[in-house]
């Protein structure tokens, strides 16, 4: 019996040796199928909860996905090695966190930036080049952008009756003097498929204050198309006015906890226009893209203030095979 039980259990440790090695190869041919693509991004930010960003590699045309993650500094990600060889391009997307399986066979709308690999190159360029070209993705050709604003209420008077006594609560997106004040900001108009808005924000002692989205940088902003409709939105503006018909906002209402409870003042406020994913990863805050920044200076209209070009904010680097 005990001679019998030593060779059944020598025959068991022998199947299982024989096993893993067969575990081990299989695991050799698996990894050997397998290749990083290797992410060298310097700009990426956390997402809002709700949100993760997603890579993709595009094949003969086709988006094939490299995996979602949640961490700005991620370095790889493993994929196909055939397929990496093969591919003309890396896209990077946010995309939202609770679509899995089935729904991931193309990007959102929101890309960040297609990088792509020159015939014969294993690296993809992410430049400024790159994304002023394509804009985030976008299929502009805009390659300056510029604009002014400026600093005056005109919701809480009659649009023509003269100035008011606070002007430094409110900012605008224009060149005054006219009535209404001349539109001036030179951004691409953003489609309404395009997975991106544009959104104004002063930022008053580190806090950043939201003036309202819009896609059209020559017409009102969607705050104004809101209060029109009687629809609920957080707005700032007066009951009776809805403003020039161009981007803005005047903190004269609903001031309750922001910290304006005293009136707003935005001298010395730096103005930004970002670009935001749609849906927003995090309305609290502009997102990592703001092509415009400038800084309100002590006088309100007539006065106006430039925008500067901003495209250091937007992500670059490598993708490299």
């Amino acid at each position: 019996m005990k001679l019998r039980k030593l060779i059944y259990g020598a025959a068991v440790l022998s199947a299982f040796a024989i096993s893993c090695d067969s575990d081990d190869e299989s695991n050799k041919e698996n990894d050997a199928s397998l290749a990083s693509v290797n992410l060298n991004i310097t700009g990426l930010e956390a997402l809002g909860d709700d949100f993760v960003y997603e890579g993709w590699l595009i094949v003969d045309g086709s988006p094939i996905s490299t995996g979602r993650f949640t961490d700005p500094e991620l370095k790889s990600q493993e994929v196909d090695k055939d397929m990496l060889a093969s591919a003309a391009a890396y896209v990077l997307s946010i995309e939202p966190a609770n679509e899995t399986g089935d729904d991931l066979v193309e990007p959102a709308p929101t890309k960040l930036f297609r990088a792509e690999f020159a015939e014969g190159s294993n690296t993809a360029a992410i430049s400024y080049k790159t994304i002023n070209e394509k804009f985030a993705d976008l299929e502009v050709t805009k390659t300056e952008i510029s604009g002014k604003f400026f600093l005056r209420t005109p919701t809480d008077e009659a649009m023509g009756a003269g100035d008011n006594d606070n002007n430094e609560a409110g900012v605008w997106f224009g060149t005054p003097g006219t009535m209404p004040p001349a539109a001036s900001l030179e951004l691409p108009v953003l489609a309404a498929d395009s997975g991106w808005k544009y959104e104004g924000w002063a930022v008053v002692n580190g806090v950043p204050y939201s003036t309202g989205t819009f896609s059209n940088p020559k017409l009102a902003d969607d705050n104004a198309m809101a209060s029109l409709d009687n629809r609920p939105i957080e707005t700032f503006r007066g009951a009776e006015n809805f403003g020039p018909p161009i981007p803005g906002e005047d903190f004269i209402n609903n001031l309750e906890g922001t910290g304006f409870e005293g009136g707003a003042d935005l001298k010395g406020a730096t103005i930004v226009i970002s670009l935001e994913p749609n849906p927003d990863d995090d309305k609290k805050k502009p997102f990592t893209l703001k092509p415009l920044a400038g800084m309100a200076g002590q006088e309100t209209a007539p006065r106006a203030y430039d925008f500067g070009e901003n495209l250091k904010s937007f992500p670059t680097g490598t993708i490299t095979r």
